[in-house]
């Protein structure tokens, strides 16, 4: 593993850079990539973003429309950076940049991996968001940091420990908030917008969660297959929610959501206590994340079946 120093180097010899994120993008995520991207623009580097999935409704109130969905030219960039990455099948239509070994790629992240995916890997699993990481980086690579890359950073901080909330929340946590609240991160905005502003069909996926959310010992879970899921006119972020709201409730450790995006591919969204790994679980569907929050897109027959790998999974090691 690399560490801070030798990336900055890297970065500063890099003229044009494209950088990217997993697939289905949180505020971490985002918060990431926009403020390396804006950083690095600010700079004079030549710089593309490339997101597959369209901002979603909360999204679009803090960032804006600068990615990309479309091709990426390999040969047009002599860098290629991957933030909050966890495994390879993550990125989606661009993991084969990542897979060509000529490539000068680098991947920073604070999940728990297997196995390093880029060239040039920084991976810290101390720190409780992605955006910690990259605040350190441009620290480390001296350059300015305004209240707008602030407020990007703060709010994929803010976010990924759901308000310092999280098992994963630590000192450097609160030092790298105060941090960028003293360079001008409007707080009182992304708190509007994490935690504060609700639309008519968020409230609309949230009935039917609490009319539909089943329990299995200690475990709560929702099914949405897609039938449901076009219905309520919605997509799976509509459902992001779903199992940090299922492992609140009292006697529940662990939680799941698995929503049909399209016929036969499903996705799984995993939360737990302290104490029990939901990340052993993802990853064996071949996903990851953390111990305590974790996710995964996988293959089935149908969302039953679906259900049921996950069940085995969670409760083949207690039966």
């Amino acid at each position: 593993m690399n560490s801070l120093k030798e990336l900055a180097k890297i970065i500063k010899k890099a003229n044009t850079i494209a950088i990217f994120t997993h697939v289905s993008p949180d505020f971490d995520a985002l918060g990431s990539s926009y403020s390396l991207y804006y950083s690095l623009k600010n700079k004079g580097k030549k710089v593309s973003l490339f997101i597959k999935e369209k901002l979603n409704s909360h999204q679009k109130l803090l960032f804006d429309n600068i990615a990309s969905n479309g091709i990426c030219k390999e040969n047009d960039y002599d860098l290629f950076i991957c933030v909050d990455l966890s495994a390879l099948n993550r990125l989606g239509d661009y993991k084969n940049i990542f897979e060509n070994k000529d490539n000068n790629t680098m991947v920073i992240d604070h999940h728990i991996c297997n196995d390093f995916i880029g060239k040039y890997n920084y991976i810290n699993t101390n720190k409780s968001a992605c955006c910690e990481i990259i605040l350190e980086l441009l620290i480390t690579l001296k350059y300015k940091i305004d209240s707008k890359i602030a407020s990007f950073l703060y709010a994929g901080l803010s976010s990924d420990t759901s308000s310092f909330q999280n098992s994963s929340t630590k000192i450097n946590s609160h030092i790298a908030a105060t941090k960028l609240i003293q360079l001008g991160a409007d707080i009182y905005k992304i708190n509007q917008i994490l935690y504060e502003t609700r639309t008519v069909k968020e409230i609309s996926f949230k009935k039917y969660l609490w009319n539909n959310f089943k329990i299995y010992k200690d475990c709560a879970y929702c099914l949405v297959d897609n039938q449901s899921l076009n219905e309520l006119k919605g997509k799976k972020n509509d459902c992001d929610s779903f199992s940090r709201s299922l492992v609140s409730i009292e006697g529940i450790n662990q939680s799941f959501s698995i929503v049909e995006e399209k016929p036969g591919l499903f996705n799984l969204s995993m939360r737990s206590k302290i104490g029990y790994d939901v990340r052993a679980v993802a990853e064996k569907l071949g996903g990851g994340g953390h111990v305590c929050a974790s996710g995964a897109k996988f293959e089935a027959k149908d969302i039953q079946t679906a259900k049921k790998n996950v069940l085995n999974y969670m409760f083949e090691k207690k039966e």
